[in-house]
């Protein structure tokens, strides 16, 4: 390492280090052989707090610098700054830490969470695709949300998804993430709120479950209700992808807690310290809670699998 570089990192050492100074139970290890990881979240919400100080507990004691910030604040800026390094991650929790850091950043490993796969891949791909950006996404993916329906449900042949432009699955195919058992799905496009009702009708008709992707253009506060009263009439139950469409109305819901996520992460992250090496990935988050809303059950007179 140069030893301009050695310099900078000896002064962000000592001023991440308490003032009191070392103590003689924890010897100082050169600060060139140390990872530097700098935890940005979008916001200041409970949600990317509760994501990053469960990634944080995985990186206790292990040999990584870390510093943590919110995009969008002079703190934020100068850290981003100095984490650009080629000896450096960033870890960007949310849609607006990833854009900042994407667009302010030439040379440090990234590493985005707490952001579904489609949006995820919206704003790679208008900044190039860099190869150092990676992501441990927050939605669970096709194959394991089909695998909690047929877990859980009896009956269900055919699952339905509603999509905005209606190639979700020809996405999946090209990127080789479909699951086995394609051939059930069915996607159904819905190109505004005021073809909702109709298209979420023929959907909940032709298939016997229809399963919730997290995009914001179909699921969102305005047309939730709509959505809800419409499958509930017709008796196809909605798989949501969050707890809050589960309040709302869904069946079930599949999705991972925000301290699901961080923990997720911080593995991934602490392994990498150990060995002394980075590898880039792309992959959807491995931990998933299932919860499921009795009083749709009892409503729609669905029993599951296990009997409940």
């Amino acid at each position: 390492m140069p030893t301009y570089l050695k310099s900078f990192w000896l002064v962000l050492l000592a001023g991440l280090l308490p003032a009191s100074g070392p103590s003689q139970a924890e010897p100082q290890v050169p600060v060139e052989t140390r990872w530097h990881v700098l935890l940005l979240a979008s916001d200041n919400t409970p949600l990317h707090q509760r994501v990053l100080s469960a990634l944080e507990s995985q990186l206790r004691g292990s040999d990584a610098i870390t510093a943590r910030a919110v995009a969008d604040t002079p703190e934020a800026t100068r850290l981003v700054a100095a984490f650009d390094c080629s000896g450096c991650l960033i870890v960007t929790s949310g849609v607006a830490a990833l854009q900042t850091t994407l667009d302010t950043t030439v040379d440090a490993e990234l590493l985005s969470i707490a952001i579904p796969k489609e949006r995820f891949e919206q704003i790679g791909a208008s900044r190039g695709d860099p190869p150092r950006l990676s992501a441990i996404y927050m939605d669970v993916s096709l194959a394991d949300m089909l695998q909690v329906v047929d877990l859980r449900l009896h009956g269900v042949e055919t699952v339905g998804i509603i999509t905005a432009d209606g190639n979700h699955l020809e996405r999946e195919r090209l990127r080789g993430d479909l699951p086995a058992g394609t051939s059930r799905f069915r996607e159904y496009r819905a190109g505004g709120e005021s073809e909702l009702v109709a298209v979420f009708e023929q959907a909940a008709r032709e298939t016997d479950a229809i399963l919730a992707l997290p995009h914001p253009q179909i699921y969102n506060r305005d047309t939730i209700v709509r959505i809800m009263l419409t499958t509930y009439r017709i008796g196809t139950p909605l798989i949501g992808y969050s707890e809050g469409l589960n309040r709302a109305g869904a069946l079930m819901s599949v999705f991972a807690t925000p301290e699901m996520l961080g923990e997720d992460a911080g593995r991934v992250i602490a392994t990498a310290v150990g060995e002394g090496e980075w590898r880039p990935l792309r992959r959807h988050t491995v931990r998933y809670n299932v919860v499921i809303n009795r009083q749709v059950a009892h409503s729609m007179r669905i029993r599951f699998k296990d009997g409940s």
